[in-house]
């Protein structure tokens, strides 16, 4: 009896680590061409039907071409590659080369049950974790030269019928057009990790490294990517969607396909969309363009991060930095609520804060800033930008009127150089008739611990200018400098 038991348990054991191999697909055979991407579609497949994972020991480089008619390969919740190398050649046609979607389906409900959270009397959401997708049908803005409208979008976490989180903005507005749909998910952790791929300079069509639609609580890391120098734009190297709880950890990307010269070029390392709840470790990007571009956002961390800009173009809420490395470019963020907070960052020839002006969204929110450093050039040496298009007022009732954030500085040290003379605290920018409205909402700025010094830390007396341009505020401005 005892001995049945043990065998028992061994044939548990072994099923539970039961794993796939792709050298049992084809790899054995060659580690070239079209036939390593049929053996890991094929290895992927055959897990995900047996719910198993997929081993890669053994399995190191592979010199990559996609086949014509070639599909995302499958990844199941655990995918770890044992830092396999893919050079991967793409003559076919643009997508990734991992996904995972998780399926959706329509859900009737009000818009005022959004604002209560309370869901527990529709049956479809009163049970389990779910993530309840909200679209908004009627435009939220119209991006201004070049055509075409911004929705925006919210995800919420629905645990038992009870929403665990609020949504960017209110829904139970008179515009609001609310469609809705709902995603059974599991909360265990997934995770995509240990993996490089280079994107061959032979490729004429782009090759993502993963996209996911729909998924809670999942782990990229230890990901290297590398581009060519090329024309082609609209990259999306890593795109998220409708997901929540999204961590991406020690990430390292080097150039994008966002094209190059004077051109309209543009194209993301991480293309993301209607997302709660990223976190970015040890991040490491840089591209031609840009390496974030992300709409509708709702709470996003990055801690121990180098890159060029962090974009969360239209619609979004809290923006919070930790010990980043922000170079080159700029924090371009429209329709954004909440805070935007930098807490031991490094600013060179880099805008803190650019409110765009093509959506013509100017919202309230406040802008913190704790022990940074801000290293100034001719080209930027302005804390907050504000890009000003024109005058006319937004037709949505939400955004019609215009608002200026707040701001709170506690420790800056600026760095600036013989070619700076001043440092802007507001910059408004363009079409400055915008200035003889009454803007809305800022009422605080507070300065303290700014220290002016060059880059061999001698002491500077530079201009601090208030702005750039004289505004007008709707209420009274409590002003202070330290």
């Amino acid at each position: 009896m005892k001995k049945g038991l043990l065998v028992l348990g061994l044939l548990i054991v072994c099923h539970l680590h039961a794993q796939v191999s792709p050298l049992d697909y084809g790899l054995r055979e060659s580690n070239r061409g079209m036939g390593c991407y049929f053996a890991l579609l094929n290895a992927h497949r055959a897990a995900i039907a047996m719910d198993m994972e997929v081993d890669y020991t053994g399995v190191d480089t592979l010199y990559m071409e996609l086949p014509p008619d070639f599909k995302s390969i499958p990844v199941g919740p655990h995918t770890d590659f044992k830092g396999l190398v893919i050079y991967v050649t793409n003559n076919a046609h643009h997508g990734a080369l991992f996904a995972m979607a998780n399926e959706e389906q329509g859900v009737e409900l009000d818009k005022a049950q959004v604002e209560s959270l309370d869901f527990k009397d529709i049956p479809a959401l009163s049970e389990g974790t779910q993530l309840l997708i909200l679209n908004d049908k009627t435009p939220w803005t119209e991006r201004r030269g070049y055509g075409y409208q911004a929705y925006r979008r919210d995800i919420l976490v629905v645990q038992n019928g009870i929403g665990q989180n609020r949504p960017i903005a209110s829904w139970n507005s008179e515009a609001t057009q609310l469609a809705a749909s709902r995603v059974v998910v599991d909360t265990a952790e997934k995770a995509f990790r240990n993996l490089t791929i280079h994107r061959t300079r032979q490729s004429t069509y782009k090759t993502y490294c993963l996209s996911l639609s729909r998924v809670y609580n999942f782990v990229i890391e230890n990901i290297h990517i590398t581009t060519p120098r090329s024309r082609m734009i609209a990259d999306g190297a890593i795109s998220i969607n409708n997901s929540a709880h999204i961590t991406l950890r020690n990430i390292t990307v080097e150039g994008t396909y966002s094209g190059y010269g004077r051109t309209r070029n543009y194209g993301y390392a991480f293309s993301l969309n209607n997302i709660y709840d990223l976190q970015c470790h040890d991040i490491t990007a840089w591209g031609n363009w840009g390496v974030f571009g992300a709409n509708n956002m709702n709470r996003s961390y990055l801690e121990n991060c180098d890159i060029d800009r962090y974009d969360v173009h239209c619609y979004g809420r809290d923006i919070h930095m930790v010990k980043c490395r922000l170079a080159k470019r700029q924090t371009p963020i429209s329709s954004i609520y909440g805070t935007v907070r930098f807490d031991s960052c490094r600013f060179v020839d880099f805008i803190p804060v650019r409110i765009r002006s093509s959506y013509n969204a100017y919202t309230p929110f406040d802008i913190e800033i704790h022990d940074c450093v801000f290293e100034l050039t001719p080209r930027y040496h302005s804390i907050v930008r504000v890009d000003l298009l024109d005058t006319a007022d937004n037709p949505r009732p939400e955004l019609k009127e215009k608002s200026l954030p707040n701001l709170t500085v506690d420790g800056l040290d600026v760095i600036v150089p013989l070619s700076v003379g001043r440092l802007n605290i507001y910059d408004p920018r363009d079409n400055l008739r915008d200035l003889k409205r009454e803007w809305g909402y800022i009422s605080t700025v507070s300065l303290k611990g700014i220290r002016t010094q060059r880059r061999d830390g001698r002491k500077v007396d530079i201009p601090i200018r208030f702005s750039s341009h004289p505004f007008r505020t709707k209420s009274t401005l409590n002003y202070t400098i330290e």
